[in-house]
């Protein structure tokens, strides 16, 4: 089992981010990542830079960027420039977009135009040059193989991670069918493209809490859930495993959601944008029990071996809880060492 630890770059919090990511990499997390959202947080590749500096044996990289905020050789730059940095430890991480699209008043990519980019990169990291949008591109400082992540939710963006990913942080959910169709659908995928599922280094998103139980984990990220619960309520019910009961709800959210408080956590300064909706709309129990690992140490193992069982090797946690600090002790004392590292 290995783990990854995501968290926001917030310059004013320097330090802090700075003693986080060394935590991160000294407790044995083999990825630190950070967001690609600048309405929310600073720039990405400044944040993943100083990931590359404070750490020395993790990977690192994009949780999540996306192909409308940068030209396709503005984030290869980018990302190079950063795996020069960590000597050859980072991935780039792509999907259709999120909070870093929706906040600047835009829309996201769809997914022929996410496969154009994360292609026309690909071939200018490795060849120098590209055809994007039917204009010639080069790039003729670096020439490297740096692996591309997604981030995919969905049936389309399953079966296109499993023909052109390197690595996927999936967002389905942890409930035992969704498992098992997610992953069908990137195999199936996978082999279509004369490739294989073993080829796709295979991570699981999760929202993750600590506290003295498991609801008291759900109270203090709230907001953490109803982001993926957002995200799961795009486009169709079809193939995601929603019930009936829950659709017309997760539709509800998707209406009111404000993105400007997609980080959002309880005892914050700022008002809170979202978390009420948790509740409100009867969305606790569904959204904790598809997508959290919540409550006491304990229950983390617990739930971290029950997904083991159903194939699960990589769990990736995003880091919305309040205090990111006690968390990273708490896994490194009390949940990481009962773990085999792979």
């Amino acid at each position: 089992m290995r783990f990854a630890f995501g968290h926001g770059f917030y310059p004013k919090k320097l330090d802090e981010f700075k003693l986080l990511s060394r935590t991160a990499d000294e407790a044995g997390f083999a990825m630190v990542m950070t967001g690609d959202t600048p309405a929310l947080v600073g720039d990405h590749y400044v944040g993943l830079t100083m990931i590359a500096l404070e750490t020395s044996r993790c990977r690192l990289g994009s949780y999540i960027s996306n192909p409308v905020t940068r030209h396709p050789a503005v984030a290869a730059a980018g990302i190079a420039a950063v795996n020069e940095i960590a000597g050859g430890r980072a991935y780039l991480g792509l999907s259709t977009g999120d909070s870093g699209v929706y906040n600047l008043g835009e829309k996201p990519a769809k997914q022929a135009d996410l496969e154009e980019y994360i292609l026309t990169v690909r071939a200018l990291l490795e060849k120098g040059e590209a055809t994007y949008r039917g204009n010639k591109v080069q790039f003729g400082w670096y020439h490297d193989h740096i692996p591309i992540y997604m981030a995919p939710g969905g049936p389309k963006g399953l079966r296109l991670a499993g023909r052109i990913a390197d690595g996927v942080f999936l967002e389905t959910g942890f409930l035992p069918e969704v498992i098992e169709d997610t992953l069908r659908q990137i195999d199936e995928a996978a082999r279509e493209a004369g490739r294989s599922i073993d080829d796709i280094d295979i991570w699981w998103h999760a929202r993750a809490c600590m506290g003295s139980s498991r609801d008291a984990a759900i109270d203090t990220i709230p907001s953490g859930l109803l982001g993926i619960g957002n995200r799961l309520a795009r486009f169709q019910q079809e193939g995601k495993f929603i019930p009936d009961a829950i659709w017309p709800k997760l539709q509800e959210l998707k209406r009111r959601y404000d993105f400007m408080g997609h980080h959002e956590t309880p005892g914050a300064a700022t008002p809170q944008r979202n978390a009420a909706m948790l509740d409100e709309l009867g969305l606790r129990d569904y959204l904790a029990d598809r997508f959290g690992i919540l409550g006491t140490p304990d229950d983390f193992v617990e739930r971290i071996r029950s997904l083991e069982t159903m194939g699960i090797r990589n769990i990736a946690f995003t880091a919305l809880m309040p205090d990111k600090l006690d968390f990273l002790h708490a896994m490194r004392d009390a949940v990481i060492p009962r773990f085999s590292i792979d």
